[in-house]
């Protein structure tokens, strides 16, 4: 018995000549099981007792392997790409028979496999390298061959039993970068000169309409046909960091486009076109869409630890804000109409107090109203309303604080008149309360102008505060001044209190929250500094 474990014991330190077992090779973006330094490949070597057939062994290898990968290395990869896929795709699939018919013939415990992974992957990683050298000068379709036989060479080793974190070494070494970097530039390049091309077409082209009349370019559609065709290519032929990085290139195009629209609105409504914004405002809604369709499969191709890196839903909503920015402009077309300003101007003039203002001016909003409910969607519609409600409350309430005449009786009256005029109008396309939210304001400085004691003046201040914490205290010293027959001294006493009460509303220095029509207001704006010297 004692013979036989002896000999048991001296096998085992024979096979054991050498060295340990082979250290894996590392991935460096990810937590590989097996710790290693990709840029020191080779087995590790311990110090034993024996003969080195092991660590002789190995270097044999090594010198079979560097023989193996020469041509490759010092010729194909200068020379003809095409050769070079060919031969790495050979020299690849190597490595399934020397798992099935090499590895066997050798002691478990040397890890032949293993060890040949490790300087195949080595070598390739050192053949990427070569490539990215020179990637300013490969084609996109050139550089996605190289990312295609990567994929392959992943694959077969996950199909050889070599873990995933391990496989994917070649792609996640950085080695590819450089070709990446130009694959997406260039990408983004055409992408960005497309739709500027786009963008400049629409200036001069009439939008399109659907059967039912909504008004649309082909801008939207076609933007996201070409980057879902770039996803598609991408997931098809190339790793997932690729897929990763055109993730966020695809971010950052869509960053752009939208950057792009905003600038065009910058330009004055009227030069715009109604029907154009109104195109505008569907784009942005279909390209929302579009995008959260985009985003859902691309995040659904990327593994988790990068799809957890990306953020599609910020830029997806940016799509929205672009369109809530061009409903917004849609209505600066109707108060830039020369029609609608020759009304706007006779504001609590004569032609006002005779009903020639405000009744011509909600019949010239039916018009627009008819053309751009036709024009876009329903939800973007009601928003248009909101808005135009908004900025005919901030224009009337402009002109009032403008204007010089005294208020008389006949003036609330025309006053009171109004608001009816423009709640009967507006409640036919939005809900009565956002009408009354809306209008509420106009009644409120009605009330405040028709006050008759301090004690009134304040009181319905306070309560307009409720309603627009933001109302400053010159728009009851405006208004104020409007009135005859209120005394110098009791004017001075009912500002100086509303002034009082503004400031102790105020919460670090601000109004509570901001309302709809004060910030926007004109005249307000161009005497602000000399009231806060006043409340200071």
């Amino acid at each position: 018995m004692q013979e036989i474990l002896d000999q048991e014991v001296a096998t085992e330190a024979a096979e054991a000549e050498g060295g340990g077992a082979v250290e894996s090779v590392a991935n460096p973006r990810k937590n590989a099981k097996k710790s290693a330094s990709s840029r020191n490949l080779p087995q590790q070597k311990l110090k034993v007792q024996g003969k080195g057939y092991k660590d002789k062994c190995y270097e044999e290898i090594s010198k079979a392997v560097e023989a193996r990968f020469n041509q490759l290395l010092t010729e194909l990869v200068f020379e003809d790409l095409k050769g070079a896929l060919e031969e790495a795709k050979k020299i690849g699939e190597e490595l399934g028979d020397i798992y099935d018919f090499v590895a066997p013939c050798f002691p478990p415990r040397y890890e032949i496999f293993q060890l040949m992974v490790n300087l195949y992957t080595e070598r390739f990683i050192q053949w990427l390298r070569l490539l990215s050298d020179r990637a300013n000068d490969m084609t996109n379709i050139e550089i996605l061959k190289v990312t295609g036989w990567v994929v392959e060479y992943q694959e077969n080793l996950i199909g050889l039993g070599v873990d995933d974190s391990l496989a994917q070494v070649c792609s996640e070494s950085g080695a590819m970068d450089p070709l990446m970097n130009a694959y997406v530039e260039r990408m983004q390049a055409t992408t960005r000169k497309w739709y500027l091309n786009i963008l400049e077409a629409d200036k001069v082209q009439a939008p399109k309409k659907t059967d039912d009349g909504k008004l649309y370019t082909p801008a939207a559609v076609d933007l996201f046909r070409i980057l879902g065709e770039q996803v598609q290519i991408v997931r098809e032929n190339s790793t997932d960091v690729m897929l990763y990085r055109i993730a966020l290139a695809i971010i950052q195009v869509m960053i752009d486009f939208q950057a792009a629209q905003r600038q065009k609105l910058e330009e004055p409504a009227s030069e715009i076109g109604l029907e154009a914004l109104c195109a505008m405002i569907n784009n942005n809604l279909r390209c929302y869409d579009l995008a959260m369709e985009l985003s859902s499969s691309t995040l659904e191709a990327l593994p988790q630890n990068y799809a957890e890196q990306v953020n599609f839903e910020d830029t997806c909503k940016g799509f929205l804000e672009v369109a809530k920015e061009a409903v917004h402009q849609t209505v600066s077309v109707i108060f830039e109409d020369p029609g609608v300003q020759e009304l706007l101007v006779k504001l609590y003039q004569k032609d006002w107090l005779e009903a020639q203002v405000t009744e011509y001016l909600v019949a010239t909003f039916s018009d627009y109203f008819s053309d751009v409910k036709m024009y876009i969607e329903e939800r973007s519609f009601r928003r248009f309303v909101e808005a135009c409600v908004e900025e005919t409350i901030v224009v009337y309430v402009d002109h009032l604080l403008l204007q010089k005449n005294y208020i008389k009786e006949e003036t609330i009256e025309r006053m009171k008149l109004d608001e009816e005029v423009l709640m009967d109008f507006f409640r036919e396309y939005i809900s009565v309360s956002k009408v009354e939210n809306r209008v509420r304001v106009l009644g409120d400085l009605r009330e405040l102008a028709s006050s008759e004691s301090p004690d009134s003046f304040t009181l319905v201040y306070t309560n307009i505060l409720e309603h627009q914490p933001d109302c400053p205290p010159e728009v009851v010293e405006k208004l104020v001044s409007l009135r005859e027959g209120i005394p110098r001294k009791d004017a001075k006493e009912v500002v100086q209190e509303c002034k009082e009460i503004y400031v102790n509303s105020l919460v670090d220095g601000n109004p509570p929250k901001a309302g709809f029509v004060f910030p926007k207001v004109k005249s307000l704006s161009a005497s602000k500094g000399g009231l806060w010297r006043k409340l200071t």
